[in-house]
């Protein structure tokens, strides 16, 4: 019985065969922010304003795609160990495609 498909090689995972599930977090990164008394000084509100209509085009799901995504994907024991030996290089389209997105 199939219980699972890896999310790589698309090989269906049979009920007690060995699965892996490899997580995947990419978020915006929160670097150290330096604001001098020059920057307090200047007015921003336009810069706000312009912001503001942006984000106003966007939906709450591409805002939140821009800060932080959770990708969740089930291997099988080949594709977990070529994973392991390369993680950012791709496997086939349909782990692009194929991944569930939390968060």
């Amino acid at each position: 019985m199939i219980t699972h498909i890896c999310d790589r090689c698309g090989r269906p995972i049979e009920k007690g065969e060995l699965r892996y599930v490899a997580k995947l977090q990419v978020y915006a990164a929160a670097d150290t922010l330096e604001i001098t008394p020059e920057d307090l000084a200047l007015d921003r509100r336009d810069e706000i304003v312009n912001l503001l209509r942006q984000c106003g085009k966007l939906s709450e799901e591409e805002l939140m795609r821009g800060v932080f995504v959770e990708l969740q994907f089930d291997l099988c024991r080949r594709c977990q160990r070529a994973y392991l030996a390369a993680p950012l290089l791709g496997g086939s389209e349909r782990a692009a495609e194929g991944g569930r997105v939390e968060g």
